[in-house]
């Protein structure tokens, strides 16, 4: 492939990933992904074969965006051994620096939500790929708060609670436009997402231990 191919796919994958996470993939015809790319409409298919494997590459380029371009991905790097309290903190920091992220640091997560309202074959491959190791990791860290055993089927403790820590967290992405509204001096920046961090993690430290002893 020659560099000018390579830079055409590359526009391509920048302008897919934008416009599907502006619009979701049903409302994103390939002429407009070309035009925002400057390419002739026939590089897709020469590149990618077609608008749904052009769909997945974008979902897995806006994803390796992400993780280059997002200024706090998951928290202060650890320099050794963390105790499960820090690292909750540290993946509910991560998430948070997703929600707030703007511009194509954000593609990936607006990619995700335009799934979760109108599902395509793209979702799967988010939930393998991406969601489904953050869900387990973040309920692994709970069920060792817990004492738990996270793969227990009969103890739902682990993988409740962090559906709710998730849900904090996702709840200032998801209702932004809501937010704004009500709170129009609230900003949706990096500091806010430090400060909020602090919040979540005391509100789920505090639920965790109160369900410690529980066996629902």
């Amino acid at each position: 492939m020659t560099h000018d191919a390579d830079d055409t796919k590359t526009r391509l994958l920048d302008a897919a990933a934008e416009l599907f996470a502006g619009r979701g993939y049903r409302h994103t015809p390939v002429r407009d992904i070309c035009e925002q790319a400057g390419a002739n409409i026939a590089a897709v298919n020469y590149h990618f074969g077609g608008k749904d494997k052009l769909h997945l590459a974008a979902l897995e380029h806006a994803r390796q965006r992400a993780l280059r371009e997002d200024p706090y991905p998951a928290g202060p790097p650890p320099t050794g051994p963390m105790p499960p309290e820090q690292r909750l903190r540290r993946h509910i920091r991560g998430m948070l620096g997703r929600c707030f992220a703007s511009g194509p640091a954000a593609w990936y997560v607006n990619m995700i939500l335009r799934e979760m309202v109108d599902p395509t074959a793209a979702l799967a491959h988010a939930i393998d790929g991406n969601i489904a190791p953050h869900q387990r990791r973040l309920e692994g860290i709970v069920a060792e708060l817990l004492h738990a055993d996270p793969s227990d089927p009969a103890d739902p403790r682990p993988r409740d609670l962090a559906c709710a820590i998730a849900a904090m967290a996702l709840h200032y992405h998801h209702c932004r436009p809501a937010l704004e509204y009500m709170h129009p001096e609230m900003p949706f920046d990096q500091q806010q997402a430090e400060r909020l961090t602090d919040i979540i993690h005391r509100f789920a430290i505090a639920g965790i231990a109160g369900m410690a002893g529980d066996r629902v």
